[in-house]
């Protein structure tokens, strides 16, 4: 569940530059700073910043200010010009430092050099002005010579600074700094982090840079010798609200609560289904398959959500659509999606529609222990933390606290948790967590989905869960679970794989199936969902493929009707053999992906962990992956087959699906035979 971001309460944001470079006395020669001011203020003010630009404050104090326009605009302006509390702003001082009687001071424009007391400003004193304004945050760069000065001077306050600053003074093991070296080193950051290998450091998911990985990035920057050393009481880790990300996207991110953002839909898929550009259409209006598919099967989740007390259990073979359909129903029934689409959602039919907060929390147990899902399901809900003697309550007092919360409430509660299969113990989640929520009390309604081999093998429902009998059905007996069988009649239709098929061929953009002969696309559709058995992953891979080539398909060609037949594994190797047809090539992609194959939780970061997880998995002394060949990747359509969450702060990369990650982890070789017959780009031999 995502966190709130740092700047929730930020009201305002001021961006002010105090900079000279011209000097009366001949003792301080000229500097260019000018390019430094533009450098911060094109990151900070910039427009693509959405509500997170900064507002340039007192432009003339970055043009040669005087010590007296200096004290008017920082130490005691009118009330209407003070800040508050609640904003936030960068104060970003360059031009010459000198040191003298044990002080820093900040030479301007009329310094005397002999009369630095009248005549300049002392550091720390500004320093002073901000605390006196009891902003929460605050981003202070000292770029001057002898800057370091401030960090002892800074160090005999009696309160530190407000844990919420940020505050650096360039620095190095003289204390002396080049001027104008540390935002020279910010600039090159920012440079970076633009770059294709700038999401190492922060990828459109986050916001706001943490502070270490800022600092960290800075660091790489500056010269020999310069280290960066915060002023004492500065936060030192941690998203801060003057640290935009200018790649945050958020149009990115479906646009749901976050007691739900675990099992939303993926925005791209929205957007395919829903975009007129991305779907071919004439109009957005126009719903795809996405949303009016699999008619049964979501008339039923639906009715779990709104019908009787109990558990559900939503099961079936990997890749035959369980996770999309609990997806469809906690995304569809969001209020904050719903107002964002009210129009689209007018054109899905009425009985296919989740009503308006029909989930109130959703869980996607992946890498997850028992005690992080019941933590997270008591946080989204507003369930009183146990007060208990240690800093964490235990499994059994989180249980209790949801236990006595959910006797003393009265209103239906509908939890959705996927992937129970994946979680970290998934027998203890069950026999520990989910069996102890009291799934039949009044309010409860418990959705569940978990992957099964398909059938019931035949154990008694007496039986007690144990090792061995199949996680699906210890699911549906311990919790006396109605179950939903996605890949099993009469939720399963041959017909829905075969239209699935066609919305991906005929929507695509660039595809040569768009606009041509519906007959032409229904035939290669039919075909495909003919020998894809009932995976919908193998259909999405193949017809993907499918779509990405110069020509249409013979619906009754072999070559690629093989590539099918084989499964995830043919069809995902097909796409690797399309894509980086240099075996080389190849290889460098499947270490790459199978290094996030063997990632826990939310997935694998990027910035040091990734590289040094695919250089174990080569284990080839002759091979050394870096963060170009990870750019390199994302950018390529083989980048498709990730996907991007957060955790900690930190953008995180894993496979959208399950079973690619098993194809990777146990059969990585068969994605490199080469001795097969290729299929032609129009698809004969």
């Amino acid at each position: 569940m995502s966190a709130p971001p740092a700047d929730e309460d930020v009201l305002r944001r001021h961006f002010v530059a105090i900079a000279t470079s011209e000097y009366d006395d001949p003792g301080f020669g000229p500097l260019a700073v000018g390019d430094e001011v533009k450098a911060m203020r094109a990151w900070l003010c910039s427009p693509d910043l959405g509500a997170r630009a900064f507002a340039p404050l007192y432009p003339r104090l970055a043009e040669d200010p005087t010590k007296g326009a200096v004290r008017d605009a920082l130490e005691d302006p009118p009330p209407e010009r003070r800040w508050r509390e609640a904003d936030a702003a960068v104060v970003f001082v360059t031009g010459h430092g000198v040191i003298e009687g044990g002080a820093h001071w900040t030479v301007l424009k009329a310094t005397e050099s002999d009369r630095l007391a009248s005549t300049a400003l002392r550091t720390v004193d500004l320093v002073n002005w901000l605390r006196d304004t009891r902003i929460r945050h605050l981003f202070l760069v000292l770029d001057q010579c002898f800057a370091g000065q401030t960090i002892a001077e800074v160090a005999a306050f009696e309160t530190n600074l407000p844990g919420t600053w940020l505050a650096l003074p360039s620095a190095t093991k003289d204390k002396e700094a080049v001027t104008g070296a540390l935002t020279a080193a910010v600039t090159a950051f920012l440079d970076e982090l633009r770059s294709p290998v700038g999401e190492a450091y922060a990828g459109p998911e986050i916001p706001l840079l943490d502070v270490r990985v800022f600092l960290d990035g800075v660091q790489g920057k500056l010269g020999v010798g310069q280290r960066l050393i915060p002023l004492p009481g500065s936060q030192l880790s941690g998203p801060h609200p003057c640290l935009p990300n200018p790649h945050y996207r958020p149009e990115d991110r479906t646009p749901v609560a976050a007691r739900r953002s675990d099992l939303a839909l993926p925005q791209s898929d929205v957007n395919a289904h829903w975009e007129p550009r991305s779907r071919g259409v004439a109009r957005s209006s126009e719903p795809g398959w996405l949303f009016t598919g699999r008619r049964k099967l979501v008339e039923d989740i639906m009715a779990a959500a709104g019908g009787r007390a109990g558990a559900t259990v939503v099961t079936g073979a990997a890749g035959s659509g369980k996770s999309s359909a609990l997806a469809r129903l906690v995304t569809l029934s969001d209020p904050a999606f719903r107002a964002r689409y009210r129009d689209h959602l007018e054109t899905v039919p009425e009985e296919l529609r989740p009503r308006e907060g029909a989930v109130d929390v959703a869980v996607l147990a992946t890498g997850k222990t028992a005690h992080e899902v019941i933590a997270q399901l008591c946080a989204a809900l507003d369930v009183p933390t146990p007060a208990v003697a240690g800093a964490t309550p235990s499994l059994d007092e989180w249980i209790t606290a949801w236990q006595h919360w959910l006797a003393t409430g009265s209103t239906p509660l509908v939890v959705v948790l996927d992937a129970l299969d994946e979680a970290g113990d998934p027998l203890t989640l069950l026999t520990g967590v989910l069996a102890r929520l009291d799934p039949h009390h009044e309010r409860m309604r418990l959705i569940i989905g978990v992957r099964s081999p398909g059938g019931d093998d035949g154990t008694p429902p007496t039986a007690p869960p144990a090792r061995g009998v199949p996680l699906a059905d210890q699911a549906e007996r311990l919790l006396a679970a109605h179950r939903i069988r996605v890949d099993e009649a009469p939720w399963w239709h041959d017909g829905d794989l075969a239209d699935y098929a066609a919305d991906i061929l005929a929507t695509t953009p660039g595809s040569p199936y768009a606009g041509t002969d519906p007959q032409t696309v229904t035939a290669v559709a039919r075909a495909l969902a003919a020998h894809a058995g009932t995976s919908f992953l193998v259909t999405r891979i193949a017809a993907a493929s499918l779509a990405a080539r110069p020509a249409p398909v013979d619906p009754a060609d072999r070559s690629w009707l093989a590539t099918v037949d084989a499964g995830v594994l043919g069809v995902f190797r097909a796409d690797l053999e399309a894509h980086r047809p240099d075996p080389e090539d190849r290889l460098t992609a499947v270490h790459l992906l199978r290094a996030v194959a063997f990632a826990r939780g939310r997935g694998l970061p990027w910035r040091r962990i990734w590289p040094a997880f695919a250089n174990a998995v080569a284990d080839d002394p002759e091979r050394t992956y870096g963060d170009t060949d990870i750019a390199d990747l994302l950018a390529s359509p083989l980048g498709g087959y990730l996907t991007t969450d957060t955790a900690d702060g930190t953008t995180v990369y894993r496979l959208f699906h399950d079973a690619l990650n098993t194809t990777l982890r146990e059969n990585w070789r068969g994605l490199l035979a080469a001795d097969r017959p290729r299929p032609t780009p129009g698809g004969r031999p």
